[in-house]
């Protein structure tokens, strides 16, 4: 027969003569959660429920009929389970339908592939109003050049930067008020002023001054006369000229007054910081803290975080994921510019508990995580909102877009004890903060990319290395990457490596040139790529990959290797243009996956290198390398815009077809691999690409700014020799495929002041200078002083000179 039982969300028990099941709601729920994770049931939160159980089928039926859309049943083959066990599972999907409301994701399979390069996208409206048909190059003038560094974001107000024209009054407002002076705020470093000059009358009583634009002021030299006679009567016997440099002059007598402010101003650098500053300090944040709005850097509220504030993994000092991150508002995470996200390891060694108890699980991350929208006593909480999943293959990398799922705010992460495989392991977290200007939040997104976390030494680690498969390093941990960005609403927030000269270590900003959409224009922009100019690089277990590159950073010269694995006969093969296992991703996935044959390799095409960068250095359409015969360019500058192509190719003037930062794709190779069966070597290899780019400075020597100038990639070839010729057939040795980038700096001449103009040998006169008794020019303008205005000036010079001979 058929038992029926109604249940609630207040109770959760259930006995009979052999079973009996009582705990908390939360912990039934994490078993259906994890039920339904793997595929087997469909629930949702709505009415009570009425449940049908017998031993051989459990059926779920809505009090509300309309509610059966989307539910499904979950089978279970007859003989399997007991009539007990059948009351228990009933009884905890019920609670998962009352309580958590989730509904299955399924596990995509792994597939071969190679994820496209993220790249901004350019928008309708800026190729019609933005992108110029005829664009120039930007000029900087080195006289400004670096006087807002902290300007760091194209498009948006950058947190406690006075400096950014980004930001707007209301936003300044905003920023971090100072510990002793809360009508004050902090701002960031903006970098030295620009030259000046002291004149001893008004700025606006001055008519021109003929410094060039390109002056820097920056040194002054004193060089000794010749003997000439006239360089002797014209030398400078002695100068007291302000402009041969700027000291720190002695601030004499210091008050009582002078010692209490810089206490006030250093309260933070002392063991004991003084009582009164403390005092000062602790009101001027009573009244920061006492408004509802967000300032920059204030911490965020919210439920379902490690002490209510909304804080991220981060590195404690072992390297192993804590929470350390504490987010500011305003600012982004991680702070640094040389860093693309928060990094962190989560130990393997016990994968069940590491799998749903870690940040491993996005229920600790963001399921149960809600964000205030102001700080004051009733806030709303945001839930925040995934706007992308994807699931990342073990072997390979690549990344499959998972469809979202209705109720399923993110998968959470499921054990499989039989494989010691942690399914659904969030591997990185990107959360973009979306703000009103104002000073508060109006919405909070996630971008999300799991992965499998596979035990150390765990069944099906042990499995692949069993049957052939070329097993990985051993997992001992998992990398995890977290990021956060804050975004004013209604606006396009692009960070830049620099402003206006490249930082050190920032990432090297490139793109490839595309052309407008739309039949009508024949408009060129710079599809800029996210993480800067890449170059091939090595996975986890120290392979070559497509989806494994390595960011170029600025300033900074690399290495990078990757290994590529293969047989005696394999690397014949490869080298003879007989393999046919396809792409070196394809050849990847062939020998970590299957049993793979002797003799096995990558089929003959595009050099490896150029695979693992999908075509991005490869001049050959080539139809499987979609960055292929595109043209790829380098920022002159750290903040050109990608709307701006000039800027990205820096041309000559003379000759438009040789442009400094477009790299030069490279062509097919000019020699053919050949092979020596003597020796068992491939010669003619290509095994890596090197970029050497040429770097500047330009602006005052207190304040260079960087740029690159030119850009020259080349093919890097070498021989691939087997050395154990008795090693088995199915021995493979590791080949080295090595990139490398060399930064070098243009020799350029000592900074030195450029010298003005020479100035005319009759001043140029205000028009009205002899008004009323000549006319000037056109209302509103400016007329150059005729050749009548100096006959009559001479005329009057002469006169004045005659009366003062004749009174003397």
């Amino acid at each position: 027969g058929t038992t029926r039982t109604r249940t609630t969300p207040c109770t959760s028990a259930f006995q009979s003569s052999k079973h009996r099941i009582v705990g908390s709601i939360d912990a039934v729920v994490e078993f259906a959660r994890a039920l339904a994770l793997r595929g087997r049931i469909v629930a949702s939160r709505e009415k009570p429920l009425v449940w049908s159980f017998s031993p051989t089928i459990v059926e779920v039926a809505s009090a509300s009929r309309s509610f059966l859309t989307n539910t499904q049943v979950a089978r279970v083959p007859k003989g399997t389970m007991s009539r007990a066990s059948a009351h228990a599972l009933a009884l905890v999907l019920s609670l998962a339908v009352l309580v958590s409301g989730v509904q299955a994701q399924a596990k995509p399979t792994d597939e071969v592939g190679t994820n496209a390069l993220p790249v901004y996208s350019i928008t309708t409206d800026e190729w019609s109003d933005d992108v110029l048909a005829d664009p120039s190059e930007t000029v900087v003038a080195v006289t400004s050049a670096g006087s807002c560094v902290c300007d760091l974001t194209e498009g948006a107000c950058d947190g406690n930067c006075c400096c950014d024209p980004d930001c707007t009054s209301t936003e300044l407002g905003l920023f971090t008020a100072r510990s002793d002076d809360d009508t004050l705020t902090v701002c960031l470093d903006e970098g030295p002023a620009p030259p000046s000059l002291d004149y001893c009358v008004p700025s606006s009583a001055m008519s021109s001054v003929n410094l060039e634009s390109s002056s820097t002021l920056s040194v002054v030299t004193n060089n000794e006369a010749s003997m000439s006679f006239l360089s002797q009567q014209l030398c400078i016997v002695d100068s007291n000229s302000a402009e041969l440099g700027k000291y720190f002059t002695d601030p004499g007598f210091a008050t009582t007054d002078d010692l209490a402010t810089a206490r006030t101003r250093e309260i933070g650098k002392f063991f004991r910081p003084d009582p009164t500053a403390v005092a000062a300090a602790v009101a001027a944040k009573a009244t920061a803290a006492a408004s509802e709005l967000y300032r920059v850097n204030d911490t965020i509220a919210a439920t379902g975080a490690p002490g209510n504030v909304f804080t991220l993994p981060g590195k404690t000092f072992s390297g192993v994921c804590g929470y350390t991150n504490v987010v500011g508002f305003g600012l982004p995470l991680p702070s640094a510019i040389e860093e693309d996200a928060a990094e962190c390891d989560v130990p393997l060694t016990n994968l069940a508990t590491a799998c749903t108890g870690s940040t491993l699980s996005s229920d600790n991350l963001i399921n149960n995580l809600r964000v205030a929208d102001t700080k004051g006593s009733s806030p709303t909480y945001i839930a925040p909102t995934v706007s992308s999943m994807k699931y990342r293959a073990r072997v390979g990398g690549n990344e499959q877009t998972l469809a979202a799922v209705t109720g399923v705010t993110s998968p959470a992460a499921t054990y499989d004890a039989a494989t010691d495989v942690c399914a659904f392991a969030v591997a990185e977290a990107h959360f973009t903060v979306t703000h009103t200007g104002a000073g508060s939040i109006s919405a909070v997104s996630v971008e999300l990319v799991y992965t499998d976390a596979i035990g150390a030494e765990g069944a099906q680690w042990i499995t692949n290395a069993g049957t052939g498969v070329v097993p990985s390093v051993d997992p001992n941990s998992l990398r995890q990457k977290f990021s956060v960005k804050f975004v004013k609403s209604g606006s396009t927030a692009i960070p830049k490596s620099g402003s206006p000269g490249y930082v050190v270590g920032a990432p090297l900003m490139a793109g490839t040139v595309t052309v407008d959409p739309s039949a009508s224009s024949a408009k060129e922009a710079v599809s800029r790529l996210v993480d800067g100019l890449p170059i091939p690089a090595a996975g986890l277990d120290g392979h070559c990959g497509s989806n494994f590159n390595s960011p170029v950073r600025f300033g900074m010269s690399q290495s990078s290797s990757c290994a590529v694995p293969l047989t005696l006969s394999g690397l014949q093969a490869f080298c003879e243009g007989t393999g046919s296992s396809g792409s070196v991703d394809a050849y990847m996935n062939v020998i970590a996956t299957t049993s793979a044959a002797d003799g096995v390799a990558p089929t003959a095409g595009a050099p490896l290198p150029a695979q693992l960068t999908d075509g991005l250095f490869y001049s050959v359409s080539t139809a499987s390398l979609s960055l292929s015969a595109a043209t790829a360019v380098v920022a002159g500058w750290a903040d050109a815009s990608y709307l701006n192509v000039a800027d990205w190719r820096a041309c000559s003037t003379t000759d438009d077809s040789d442009c400094a930062t477009e790299i030069a794709a490279l062509g097919a190779p000019a020699e053919s691999m050949s092979w020596d069966a003597s020796t068992n070597t491939c010669s003619n290899v290509v095994v890596g690409v090197n970029l050497d780019v040429l770097t500047a400075k330009v602006g005052t020597m207190d304040n260079p700014q960087s740029r690159v100038s030119r850009v020259s990639p080349e093919w890097v070839y070498d021989s691939w020799t087997y050395v154990d010729p008795y090693a088995s057939s199915s021995a493979r040795q590791d080949f080295m495929l090595t990139s490398t980038v060399r930064f070098v700096e243009m020799e350029q001449a000592s900074a030195e002041g450029v010298t003005p103009a020479t100035p005319p040998i009759f001043p140029s006169l205000p028009a009205d200078v002899f008004y009323p008794f000549v006319s000037a020019g056109p209302a509103g303008g400016k007329a150059a002083a005729s050749a009548s205005w100096w006959f009559a000036a001479a005329v009057a010079l002469v006169a004045a000179l005659a009366t003062t001979r004749q009174e003397c």
